[in-house]
Formats: structure tokens, sequence, C-alpha cells
């Protein structure tokens, strides 16, 4: 596929917001370039990891970015919403975090309805390319030792930001829910979030409860068909289910 041809299917997955080109990326050496070279993706990158101080909260979740932009728009994050609306008077103690390529980390408060930053862009990205089935599909060149440059690029500014998350804030659990096996129960190269995630813990020297547990996509799978698991994702009903016991459970050892 040519460029403009992708772009316009990048535009697709705009609500109500321009997904801007200069902030499209289609390949492992592109988000490397974005990385490294784009101004907008440096600055972000540098904002937060040096210079953002989160609020106060007893859980940091994290979660992966959607496809859809903005993200509260699409299937993924209207479930979540919906799930941690059922903490009720807990879900202010819950703060959400966005796991992005090639941005790092996007903050609730910058992109959510339940805030009044919500409307801080109308200029969105679209960042397939480290995604190899991605890449093959559209004829895009896909090189795995660029994509490892980017996971190890982008571990490095998460790291600082939750090295300075647990100083300023000792005692919040933080908590990544995300795709953490595939559908045949493996991990993948371009399972990017984990990846980033598991690296940044290393290098800052934090814990993070990585979530689902294999056990948890089997059942799913078992279930459904390994497709519910790879087209849903986390924003499967059983997926939510076992994501909001799990954030009920800490919240009640928390206040114990």
């Amino acid at each position: 596929m040519k460029r403009n041809e992708i772009y316009k299917d990048s535009l697709k997955r705009g609500i109500g917001v321009n997904i801007n080109p200069s902030l499209c990326f289609y390949s492992p050496h592109e988000v490397y370039l974005a990385l490294t070279k784009n101004t907008a993706v440096k600055n972000w990158l540098q904002f937060i990891s040096n210079h953002y101080i989160p609020s106060k909260a007893r859980i940091l979740l994290i979660y992966p970015c959607s496809a859809v932009k903005p993200y509260y728009m699409s299937r993924s994050y209207k479930r979540l919403y919906e799930t941690l609306t059922r903490l009720g008077q807990c879900r202010n103690d819950v703060s959400v975090m966005t796991v992005s390529e090639p941005f790092g980390l996007v903050p609730e408060k910058f992109y959510s309805e339940r805030t009044e930053w919500h409307d801080w862009t109308n200029d969105w990205y679209d960042c397939p390319g480290l995604f190899e089935w991605w890449c093959r599909r559209c004829g895009q060149p896909y090189d795995k030792d660029m994509l490892d440059q980017c996971i190890g690029i982008l571990a490095s500014y998460v790291a600082l930001f939750l090295k300075k998350t647990k100083a300023i804030w000792p005692d919040e659990k933080i908590v990544a829910f995300i795709r953490t096996y595939s559908s045949g129960l493996q991990l993948r190269n371009d399972h990017t979030h984990r990846r980033i995630l598991e690296e940044a813990a290393k290098i800052a020297g934090i814990s993070i409860d990585m979530i689902p547990p294999k056990r948890l996509i089997a059942k799913i799978v078992a279930n459904n068909g390994r497709q519910a698991w790879d087209l849903y994702g986390v924003a499967h009903s059983i997926a939510q289910e076992y994501l909001l016991s799990h954030l009920r459970r800490l919240l009640k050892e928390r206040t114990s």
C-alpha cells in the first residue's frame, strides 16, 4: 500500500479529531525516527518523564492505547470506564495512564471526558508501525532490531516516570492491564506494551502487577474461541470482570 492510502485508513480512526500526518508512523524505522528526531514526540516523552507530577492515588492503572482516537471514543475505553464506574466512590482512588507508542505514557487527565483537559489537543496520532502483522498486511518494512531499539527507548522514558512516581507516592500500587499473552498463550515480540513496561520496571527497580494472567486468557479462548481475545483483548467482558475484582481486592487491602 502507498503511504497516502494508509493515511486514509488512519484518518478513519479519528472521531471528531484530526489525525496529523506528521504523527503517523508506519514501520519500526519510522517509529525510531519519531523517538529520536520528532520534536512533538520527544517533548512529550521528556515532559512526562521529567516534569509531570502525578496525582496521589492508591492504584495507578496502566491501560493500552486504542486505534480509535481520542481513546475515550473507542470500545476498549468505554468498557474500561463502565468497569471503573462500578467501583463507586473508590473510582477516585484509581488513576489511569495509557501506555502508547510512540508517546510512552499519557495521563488520563489529558484525554478523559471526566476532566477539564480532555480537549487538550485536536491533533492525534496513528502508530501501528511496531506490529509485524500490520506491517506485513500493508507492505511496510519490518525490522526486529529496530523494534527492539524502539522498545528500549520507550522503556527508558517510562522508567524515569515510574521511579519518580514511586519516590513521591511509595505506597501506590502499579497495575498494568494489557495484552500479556497471545490467544495461543505465547509471548510475542510485538506485544509492545508488555515489553515496554517489563523493561521499564526492571530499569526502575520497581514492581508492576501485570494482568490478566495466562489462565484468564486461556478461559476466554476456551469459552469463546481465539478470536474473542484477538479482537477484543482487555475489552472482553470476562477480562473486564477480572479487572474489577482485582481492583476491588487491591483497594480493600489498602484500606485494611
